[in-house]
């Protein structure tokens, strides 16, 4: 499995296309550790963030930059997929996600993530869309979204709790600082 940032742990990752759909689509699941929710409030506590990339056939790693950079700016909790395709940059929220973002918070989100596409060295257009309504992959959208759908089923993407396991800890060990 491809270890594609320092910031993110890959829990799955398709190297290759895989079936028919679009031009050699294929998908990876990163998670990191956030602190904020999917409307970029602070949380009480930290959080994962498991973020499906959607990959085309050129499987073009640069697409991590600018994960990487909307990570660093705290602009990647909404998202649940996150894509490059024919030099455009593609965040998909959750339909609920997109719902409670009023039109002036999309529009300052939207704004935000091509602000940071745009400062790439190979700068992208971007969109920030919905499961149902994208162009993430070169495909008819009732595919796109079943594709999308499923992936989301498989790992349940977006903001989860971090499981500790307490018994493990040992309260009374001293630190040296």
């Amino acid at each position: 499995m491809n270890k594609y940032s320092e910031f993110f742990k890959t829990l799955h990752d398709d190297t290759a296309p895989t079936g028919y759909l679009g031009r050699g689509t294929h998908y990876s699941v990163l998670r990191s550790v956030v602190w904020h929710n999917s409307l970029q409030h602070q949380l009480p506590k930290a959080a994962y963030l498991d973020l499906a990339v959607i990959w085309d056939e050129d499987h073009d790693t640069r697409v991590i930059e600018a994960i990487e950079l909307l990570y660093f700016s705290g602009l990647l909790t909404p998202a649940i997929f996150v894509g490059e395709r024919k030099g455009s940059f593609t965040v998909v929220v959750s339909d609920k996600t997109l719902e409670e973002f009023d039109e002036r918070k999309l529009s300052e989100y939207q704004q935000a993530v091509e602000e940071i596409t745009q400062s790439l060295d190979d700068p992208w257009a971007a969109e920030v869309t919905s499961i149902n309504s994208n162009h993430i992959i070169n495909d008819r959208s009732d595919k796109i979204s079943q594709y999308l759908q499923t992936i989301n089923m498989l790992w349940q993407l977006g903001i989860k709790p971090i499981q500790i396991n307490t018994s493990k800890l040992s309260l009374e060990r001293e630190y040296p600082f």
